[in-house]
């Protein structure tokens, strides 16, 4: 299920692309069976898309999702992280030491507990 998921992603992205519009590639993983197979299909040193919501609140997820970004990191060697949720700079300063831009966006259930406060 996770390797078809992972084909339906890129397959999406690459019409999109052909349809000239262009894409950040969302790179999701579950636990580190995973971290191998989840930037198959894109390219080095571009723009790239992570979610933290829901994955960084509770210790074993949050361990799971900083050991699969390092994985990521280290493959891909992003220029951009693009997070769709928190990004503490506890977890996210080596990568901007490292001279990778972080740009974050807060989840739509941050924004919208924000509005009602």
């Amino acid at each position: 299920m996770q390797l078809w998921n992972i084909y339906r992603s890129r397959a999406i992205g690459c019409w999109l692309q052909a349809n000239g519009i262009k894409v950040i590639p969302n790179i999701r993983f579950g636990d580190r069976r995973t971290y191998r197979i989840c930037c198959d299909g894109i390219e080095k040193h571009c723009v790239i898309a992570v979610g933290t919501h829901g994955n960084i609140k509770l210790v074993k997820e949050r361990e799971i999702f900083l050991k699969g970004l390092d994985a990521i990191v280290k493959k891909l060697e992003p220029t951009v992280i693009v997070v769709y949720g928190s990004a503490p700079d506890k977890y996210f300063k080596k990568y901007m030491d490292a001279g990778i831009k972080v740009v974050q966006f807060d989840s739509d259930y941050a924004v919208s507990h924000k509005e009602a406060v």
